[in-house]
Formats: C-alpha cells, structure tokens, sequence
C-alpha cells in the first residue's frame, strides 16, 4: 500500500471486538500466512457482495479492480509438476475460494459462471498499490478472525 502507507510508517490499530463490523473501503490490518505475519489492506468487497471473476479482471457489482496486463497471473498445474498456465477465470475463482470450507465455497458460488458472493466472514481485500500488492487476488478470502483491526492513524 506504498500510495496510503510507506515503508516505516506507524499504524495505529484499534483492536477487533466481538461488536466489530468492518464496512467497504475500511483499512485493516490482519493476519495472514503460517508464519502469522500482520498485513495492511483495504476491503473491496466484503459479506453479501457479489465478485465477477474474468481472465483478467474481477469486478465487485459493475466497479472494477484495476489491472495491469503485465501483471498475469500464472498457476501450477496441481497434475504436472513441470508446467505452469495463465489463469482461466474458472481457474481463477476456484484459486481464490481454495481456503474456504467446502460448505461455505458450495454456498458462495453462483449459478451464473464465473461468480461467487462473499460468505458471511469473509473479506476480500487489496492493497492501494495494486499493481505491485500480494492481496486476495491471491491469497483468496480473508477470515474475520485473521483481523486485528481498523487502521485509524498513521503517522
């Protein structure tokens, strides 16, 4: 989020209660990855709102993600080790719901293909520097209880 938040700023953090309800366009800051490292991002689309997912673009409703071309996204193919390939969209969406317990995925996506709602819990988050951030798009989903809270200062 190098446009918001630069290297070595100080994020104030006002910890999660169980009364926290986290909105659009809200920064947060959360837990993600096996070595529990805190990320800062902000939430494009979260509980209820509904993701297009194209080859190269996901839109939230009729509002994109911006993209950059140069910045294709490549996957291993999980049954040849000596491969890799573009993302297809449904390719895509399976990446970005892999996290999810199969009875949430199952509820989540929608018959129209290529679409999925984002459960109850879950966030999809970006960083402001898209072009450069490690985000939803590929970590999938974030869970509510990886958050730690809502940024409310930096200095």
């Amino acid at each position: 989020m190098e446009e918001v938040i630069e290297a070595g700023d100080i994020a104030l953090t006002a910890k999660k209660t169980f009364l926290s309800y986290y909105k659009k366009n809200d920064v947060l800051s959360f837990i993600y990855g096996e070595d529990k490292t805190t990320f800062i991002k902000r939430i494009v689309a979260s509980e209820g709102d509904t993701l297009k997912i194209y080859r190269n673009e996901i839109k939230i409703g009729e509002t994109g993600i911006p993209h950059d071309p140069i910045f294709e996204m490549m996957v291993e193919d999980p049954d040849r080790s000596d491969s890799t390939e573009i993302f297809s969209a449904s390719k895509y969406l399976n990446y970005i719901l892999r996290n999810l317990p199969d009875i949430v995925k199952e509820r989540s996506l929608l018959e129209s293909e290529n679409s999925l709602i984002v459960p109850e819990g879950y966030y999809f988050m970006v960083g402001d520097n898209y072009y450069e951030s490690m985000d939803s798009r590929f970590w999938g989903l974030i869970p509510r209880e990886n958050i730690v809270g809502k940024v409310v200062l930096i200095f």
